[in-house]
């Protein structure tokens, strides 16, 4: 039996998404993976008459029985079932990491595309979905593949830490058109802002930053906690991508994690039952229990949550969780 990773040359560049993405291939490859390079066509018509002639040519190493890691969404689901299909009919093992699943986010309320993409994750003998509630929710909709959970995203992180106090500003990074919840930024706590799509002004306590790349922005973070919160709202995650928190598992948190930074997380988002196991940050219902917590926590609680961290960021750095979901895969199917 043969290992492969699956790299796709398309798609966007310099995004978190992409960190993600290349750091899984990244881990595999150092780990006796070998490379399978899939060129798509950015047109419809290239897809469709050139995509079956690149499956066939890049997989022909591949034989009965070979396991093949498959990171989903790959920018074409033509290409996806193609590719997925073509395994089957073979009899390699296909192991999908997913990503994003659009239909709990852009295709919430389209049945034919949530049908379409169901059937797609369907074709994998394995999903490693980002945890029990991503799991539980593509049961409920009939996928019956095997299941094995990562827990959390990897965050390849070669610089080195700073240190985090308690009193420091909050952080935060990320697409900021997701987080109009900035512009209402008016507790007693000053927050560092990093990421693309800044609003004009914001409140006094909230200092921008500017963008930089997800492989640079280590080296920039410094405060006393990554907060990850989405939407509209200082008192809920709203919105699209705030209903997604309750499903996925967000890139930021990693990134936050890799620094060593403890979190602050929405009790109702799925990656909140992560922070709790291994008390690495603060789980909160709204942003304005914070100024309370923060005050009543003690400089030897919040070391504590910084050891922590220190213990989870050692296992980020090093793919960790992505080796072990995917041994715990391969010997599920």
């Amino acid at each position: 039996m043969k290992k492969f990773v699956l790299e796709v040359s398309d798609g966007e560049k310099n995004t978190a998404g992409e960190k993600a993405k290349k750091d899984i291939t990244d881990i595999l490859i150092k780990n006796d993976y070998k490379a399978v390079k899939l060129n798509l066509k950015r047109s419809k018509l290239g897809k469709l008459l050139f995509t079956l002639h690149e499956v066939h040519k890049k997989t022909r190493n591949l034989n009965k029985g070979d396991i093949f890691i498959i990171q989903y969404p790959m920018y074409s689901r033509y290409a996806t079932k193609t590719l997925v299909d073509y395994c089957k009919k073979r009899q390699i093992k296909t192991i999908c990491v997913i990503h994003d699943i659009e239909s709990l986010r852009l295709y919430k309320n389209d049945d034919r595309k949530i049908q379409d993409e169901l059937s797609i994750l369907q074709r994998f003998d394995c999903l490693i979905t980002h945890n029990a509630s991503m799991s539980a929710w593509l049961r409920e909709k009939g996928i019956t593949a095997k299941i094995s959970e990562l827990q959390i995203f990897d965050y390849l992180n070669e610089q080195k830490n700073k240190e985090n106090i308690k009193d420091n500003n909050i952080v935060f990074a990320g697409n900021l058109a997701k987080a109009s919840f900035l512009k209402k930024w008016d507790i007693d706590k000053k927050i560092t802002v990093f990421g693309v799509n800044p609003e004009g002004k914001y409140p006094r306590n909230v200092d921008y930053k500017g963008v930089k790349s997800p492989d640079e922005l280590p080296k920039f973070l410094q405060g006393s906690f990554g907060l990850i919160w989405d939407g509209n709202s200082m008192q809920t995650n709203d919105g699209v991508f705030g209903e997604y928190t309750k499903y996925n598992n967000p890139h930021k948190a990693s990134l936050y994690i890799s620094c060593e930074l403890p979190v602050i997380v929405w009790d109702h988002a799925a990656i909140a039952d992560f922070v709790r196991d291994n008390n690495i940050g603060l789980v909160v219902s709204n942003i304005y229990d914070l100024q309370k917590m923060l005050s009543k926590m003690s400089n030897n609680e919040y070391l504590e949550l910084v050891k922590n961290t220190k213990t989870i960021s050692k296992k980020i750095r090093s793919g960790y969780f992505t080796l072990n979901s995917i041994k715990r895969a391969i010997e599920s199917i």
